[in-house]
């Protein structure tokens, strides 16, 4: 398959919101409902595949009826060759901890460079998620979150905040490793979460619009509902 020279370039950097000013909501419905409203501001981009980003805002999360919470976010997102990492604005001179934190990579917003096929397999990867004062649920634990291998399927038509897409559903399993949480000084159980996932990340917005989470049979779905 061959790409056109603006195709090429098309990553993260080049979606929609990212520019000073940009920002997207994400709304989660069912038993793990996930959310954001995130602001991008000193906004500094090379091309598609390399820019750098202030993001401000409030992420919600709230899971087989555990008490909801809200999360403050404030980071430093860095995107190399199509990558993206984050580390806290006020460490920003610093490496990402290896403790885990509010990780934006569950809501799938940054994790393709926009050059897929259908059929492709994408490695994996797993990530620390700190359930604590810096993210949505009380208490101070973390948990593991692991992603396994990634299939592409072929594109199908979508209908999104932005209109009918033609998208990628690009399938795998995420797992999270049983923790406790503390609410209210009562310390409780978090058991894994095991799911299947599938992103559907659409080309010409180079945006996953739509997040669909089967746990078990327990349908979720998180979703972009504005952008500008």
């Amino acid at each position: 398959m061959s790409l056109g020279a603006g195709a090429a370039q098309a990553g993260v950097c080049d979606a929609a919101f990212m520019h000073d000013g940009g920002a997207v909501q994400l709304t989660g419905k069912g038993n793990l409902a996930l959310g954001a409203d995130l602001a991008f501001s000193e906004v500094n981009k090379s091309n598609g595949d390399n820019c750098r980003a202030r993001v401000n805002g409030v992420a919600t999360f709230s899971y087989a009826g555990l008490p909801p919470g809200k999360s403050k976010l404030d980071y430093l997102m860095t995107v190399k060759a199509g990558q993206a990492t984050f580390v806290k604005y006020e460490n920003a001179g610093e490496k990402p901890s290896g403790e885990g934190q509010f990780d934006l990579r569950m809501l799938g917003l940054f994790a393709y460079d926009g050059k897929l096929n259908a059929g492709q397999k994408l490695p994996g990867s797993n990530f620390k998620l700190r359930i604590g004062k810096e993210a949505p649920v009380g208490g101070t634990p973390t948990t593991t979150v692991h992603i396994g291998q990634k299939t592409v399927g072929a594109k199908q038509a979508l209908d999104t905040a932005l209109g009918k897409e033609s998208c990628f559903p690009v399938s795998y399993t995420r797992n999270s490793d049983p923790t406790m949480a503390t609410f209210n000084r009562l310390t409780i159980p978090i058991p894994g979460i095991n799911s299947t996932v599938t992103d559907w990340y659409c080309p010409a917005v180079n945006l996953v619009m739509k997040q669909d989470i089967d746990q078990q049979g327990v349908k979720s779905t998180v979703e972009i509902t504005q952008l500008k």
